[in-house]
């Protein structure tokens, strides 16, 4: 950037509005997977009854990144939880694959399945999916709610 000029990109924007309208769009997607984070946490059975949050509340560090929600089930089966906000691409299954053998590795236990859940699933995330018998692809949806606020 020469004089305060920023030269333009295929979409007409400067670059650097590109930039900033990109980290904009991270941090909306981080803010909207930390809420669906919480509000699944409250609501742990509505996923699968006979769920309990196994990782104290926050997310779970393994070898491989930060586990969303670790949980156990009814048959003491571990349960890996991947949340994404939006459509997934199929880099989660490998994501999700890694937390659940980082869990596998650790010793603690001997069964482990993964849960992924997004708003939409690509084709490559579906067909991936069918070849992992232990993996459950789960769509979510939005229900909004209206409170008047007390002046």
């Amino acid at each position: 950037m020469q004089d305060g000029y920023a030269p333009e990109n295929d979409s007409g924007l400067s670059s650097n509005s590109t930039i900033s309208d990109e980290g904009q769009q991270d941090r909306q997607r981080f803010a909207l997977e930390r809420d669906m984070q919480a509000a699944l946490r409250a609501k742990i059975s509505d996923l699968e009854e006979g769920l309990r949050i196994a990782d104290e509340g926050v997310e779970r560090s393994v070898e491989s990144g930060f586990i969303d929600i670790l949980c156990v089930d009814r048959a003491g089966q571990a349960v890996v939880i991947e949340l994404k906000s939006g459509k997934t691409d199929a880099r989660v299954v490998g994501q999700t694959l890694g937390y659940m053998g980082d869990i596998i590795e650790e010793g603690e236990f001997e069964d482990v399945r993964g849960v992924i859940v997004a708003n939409a699933f690509d084709k490559r995330t579906i067909a991936a999916s069918r070849a992992v018998p232990n993996l459950k692809l789960v769509t979510y949806g939005i229900n909004f709610y209206f409170e008047p606020v007390s002046l």
